[in-house]
């Protein structure tokens, strides 16, 4: 998650998330058939670090919105980022 999460702060991008961006900018499957041809928990992990980028990234471009308005306005992304920020304190 952490990794996923750097790479919207200009970090290294991981390959997962690399694969989670492309599939969603194509809108297709890493592999070749249906969500069942997939190889087990790929599509879980792509999500994840999918989720975890893009809340760091709703938050970075708040703008001038506060943190709290920001976090009532987008609830499913502050539960992520918070939890992103209670593991970077704990590193």
């Amino acid at each position: 998650m952490l990794a996923c999460a750097s790479a919207a702060d200009g970090g290294a991008m991981p390959a997962i998330l690399e694969l989670a961006i492309s599939c969603n900018q194509w809108n297709s499957l890493p592999e070749t058939g249906g969500i069942l041809d997939q190889p087990v928990g790929l599509l879980q992990k792509m999500s994840f670090c999918l989720n975890a980028y893009n809340a760091v990234l709703s938050e970075k471009n708040r703008g001038s919105m506060s943190l709290t308005d920001w976090s009532n306005n987008n609830p499913a992304a502050w539960r992520i980022y918070s939890r992103i920020e209670k593991l970077r304190r704990e590193q």
